[in-house]
């Protein structure tokens, strides 16, 4: 009879620990940090794991939810857009898991989401979540828009300054 209770109480305890594992609580298992260095670069968004290292998927629902309240902060206080000389300057939000390691605080362990994938960025431009490789395509399409724009309006400058001295 003992042997059924201690069983039974076994499968009660493990089974609410791996339940209360599953949801991860802010400031009790994890803390955010975010950092703004200036308003042309992209914030940065740091999730360390203190308590208990997550599982990947575990950790990339925490990043993207965190990434969605700081990117809906930035839009509520129109810190997601930045008029400069040279157009419009939209800020981004790279979010990425640690697991801070009780033995050594200061050696801190990346959490990688997949294969390849350390980090999600919020972009200010879409207010949507990429994987870092996408954003990285995004900087390159809009860097290449830009310079077909810049490279057109050189062109009708040029046309302008040739009719000019036609005439």
């Amino acid at each position: 009879m003992k042997k059924y209770f201690f069983t039974i109480i076994f499968i009660f305890t493990f089974s609410s620990n791996a339940f209360c594992f599953s949801n991860f609580i802010e400031n009790t298992d994890y803390f955010v940090e975010f950092h703004e260095k200036s308003s042309e670069m992209a914030a940065i968004l740091h999730i360390k794991f203190v308590s208990v290292a997550p599982e990947a998927e575990g950790a990339e629902k925490i990043v993207k939810e965190q990434l969605k309240k700081y990117g809906n902060i930035l839009t509520a206080n129109k810190k997601n857009v930045t008029t400069l000389k040279k157009g419009v300057k939209y800020k981004n939000i790279i979010g990425s898991a640690w697991y801070v390691n009780d033995a050594d605080p200061e050696n801190l362990t990346k959490i990688n989401f997949k294969k390849d994938l350390g980090a999600y960025v919020w972009l200010g431009k879409t207010n949507t979540i990429v994987s870092f490789p996408n954003y990285m395509s995004f900087l390159k399409k809009e860097k290449e828009k830009k310079n077909l724009k810049n490279k057109n309006i050189r062109n009708q400058q040029q046309i302008n300054i040739e009719s000019v001295t036609n005439a």
